[in-house]
């Protein structure tokens, strides 16, 4: 019985794991997706590339 118990343990733990990967790669092409979609609409704008006000962005963020 506590064999049976221990080996359907490892199987949930297995597939979790490989649920997880699998969801950390959709995750990392997401991402990527989402960071060339960006690229490409600040590409595309007429934006200069050396603003003389100071960006907040990162200091927003952290």
């Amino acid at each position: 019985m506590s064999n049976k118990l221990i080996e359907q343990f490892r199987q949930q733990e297995a597939e979790n794991i490989a649920l997880s990967v699998k969801f950390n790669r959709w995750s990392l092409v997401m991402i990527e997706v989402m960071i060339g979609e960006q690229e490409q609409k600040l590409v595309a704008s007429d934006l200069p590339v050396d603003s003389e006000s100071q960006d907040n962005f990162w200091s927003e963020i952290a």
